[in-house]
């Protein structure tokens, strides 16, 4: 329906009518639509993603990354070309 607001970050929907309700309205499902993300993310959800980026991403961008993690998730090379497991953007580049 629309975004939430730092002030305000829940609010109701009614499943019947699709129309924003009071949260505490019988029936109704509790939104948070963060449109200001990653600011407003909890800081636990924060914290545990920036340890999993420590411990699982970067060993591998300053190490050996014997398992190729960086080359399997890099979209493109150096020159700017599509990598092989990207290819299949290609006609979807060229329009």
């Amino acid at each position: 329906i629309r975004p939430s607001t730092i002030a305000d970050p829940f609010y109701g929907y009614d499943r019947n009518t699709g129309e924003e309700v009071i949260l505490s309205a019988p029936h109704s499902i509790g939104v948070q639509a963060e449109d200001n993300l990653p600011c407003e993310h909890p800081k636990d959800a924060s914290k545990d993603f920036g340890r999993a980026l420590i411990d699982k991403v970067i060993p591998h961008l300053i190490g050996t990354d014997e398992d190729q993690v960086i080359a399997r998730a890099s979209e493109t090379t150096l020159d700017g070309e599509l990598t092989e497991h990207f290819a299949y953007l290609e006609d979807y580049l060229n329009g």
